[in-house]
């Protein structure tokens, strides 16, 4: 009885492992027939992708294609310390809240109740007008025995064309004020499609040109909304000089371990993706939210990126879908074909901004025409035959070199029987004017020779 048992459990383990054994590979089957029809839809997703119209966007060093609806702002930039907001403005807004901040700032003490504005110094260089301003001094004590450290805040509005730029710093020293000062009129307005073609650093409605050093740490942030589809959010994020010592896998790993959810996450795509000669990670999933949504969580960000050059910046980019309120989430609007050959689309776009490098243009100098004059005591026009005015001048045409100074005249004087005696000289020099005759040419005879109005004096 126990042997007819012991088969029939036999049959049952076997029919039980076989019947596992087919489950797994119609599972495997099927996740591969779903990966090779996601592979399907995306590349006919990208084929149309290729036909979407798209607008070009300069963001910090690089360009960035997206989709010509694509809603475009800006979070604050930085630059050597200092915080940049952008205002889009009138001339007579800005001057209103120029004069409106003054007042502010006149009705406030520091923390030992004396005024707190201390200098309020105008500023117009290169095109770029405002104020600068100081204020704020606060005393931060020491460790014993250590000196109260005295700081200042400080603050600039300007104005340059179309854009209104206020910068902004907590703690100053005199050496950041006076490199601020030039920092300032590097300082250009810029629309937003517009795609400078000098050197510098784009943000939100401006450009700086250079000279920029990378240890200014410049940084910008972009941010992208998609109108047909409003829970998309799309950002670009680089600061130069920086670098993490933790990659985006690496840190990923870290903080997945033990996460309990991790089952509610797809992986569609995970490893290094190189951009403009930068190792990066890429890690790309589908996210089954607890309320039943589903989303989408795309990121690419810079590996161990160079802190010694501006192109080489700490850089994430990232996508994600189903957003919605504030700690609420929606059902995507993209399928996952869709996201990922938008996605793809775009990162693929980051590039470097190409620059033209304008070389200096050689001005050839005017040519002096014919007839014009020059007082003696000046530099000569143009090299070639010049007339003297002065009718009783001695060698009244005679060849200078352009730049050479013109001489006087030398005129005969009339002379006494005492001067005769004594051998004075009956030349003496007075100012004249010379007219320019003939362009020098090569010839050998001057116009002098051919007119019969004297010697030539032309070097050899």
């Amino acid at each position: 009885m126990n042997k007819v048992l012991t088969r029939k459990h036999g049959k049952w383990l076997a029919r039980l492992i076989i019947a596992g054994c087919l489950i797994h590979a119609c599972i495997a089957l099927t996740r591969k027939v779903q990966a090779a029809f996601l592979n399907y839809q995306v590349t006919t997703m990208t084929a149309e992708m290729n036909n979407l119209k798209t607008k070009t966007m300069c963001v910090g060093r690089f360009l960035i294609d997206m989709p010509a609806d694509a809603e475009v702002s800006y979070r604050g930039a930085m630059i050597a310390g200092w915080s940049i907001v952008t205002y889009d403005e009138t001339d007579e807004q800005f001057t209103a809240r120029l004069e409106k901040r003054e007042i502010q700032l006149r009705g406030e003490k520091n923390e030992r109740g004396m005024p707190s504005l201390e200098s309020a110094r105008p500023f117009d260089k290169h095109g770029v007008h405002g104020k600068v301003r100081v204020f704020g001094r606060e005393w931060i004590p020491g460790l014993p025995h250590e000196p109260i450290t005295e700081v200042v805040r400080a603050e600039a509005m300007i104005r340059v064309q179309k854009h209104s730029f206020n910068l902004s710093r907590k703690y100053v020293a005199d050496k950041d004020l006076k490199e601020f000062a030039e920092l300032v009129s590097q300082f250009r307005s810029r629309g937003e499609n517009e795609i400078p073609t000098e050197a510098g650093f784009c943000f939100d409605g401006g450009f700086i040109t250079e000279p920029l050093q990378v240890e200014q740490s410049e940084r910008t942030t972009m941010f992208v909304g998609l109108n047909r589809h409003p829970d998309v959010s799309i950002a670009l994020d680089m600061t130069a000089g920086i670098s993490t010592g933790e990659t985006l896998l690496e840190r990923h790993d870290r903080t997945s371990a033990g996460d309990e959810f991790r089952s509610r996450f797809h992986l569609f795509k995970r490893g290094t993706r190189m951009l403009n000669g930068q190792a990066g990670d890429e890690l790309l999933e589908r996210v089954h939210e607890l309320n039943g949504n589903y989303g989408h969580k795309f990121m690419w960000e810079a590996a161990h990126n160079r802190t010694d050059s501006v192109f080489f910046p700490l850089m994430s980019f990232e996508l994600s879908t189903g957003n919605s309120q504030p700690g609420t989430t929606v059902d995507s609007s993209l399928t996952d074909a869709q996201a990922l050959a938008l996605w793809d689309k775009m990162l693929s776009s980051l590039r470097v901004r190409p620059v033209v490098v304008v070389e200096p243009v050689a001005v050839a100098p005017t040519q002096a025409a014919i007839g014009t004059r020059a007082n003696s005591g000046m530099a000569c026009p143009a090299s070639g035959w010049w007339h003297c005015l002065n009718v009783l001048a001695q060698d009244n045409t005679r060849w200078f070199q352009r730049g050479q100074i013109l001489p006087k005249a030398s005129v005969q004087k009339q002379q006494s029987l005492l001067d005769r005696l004594k051998g004075s000289p009956d030349l003496t020099s007075k100012p004249t004017v010379w007219e320019f005759v003939r362009i020098d040419d090569g010839a050998k005879d001057s116009p002098g020779q051919a007119l019969g109005r004297g010697s030539t004096d032309k070097p050899a």
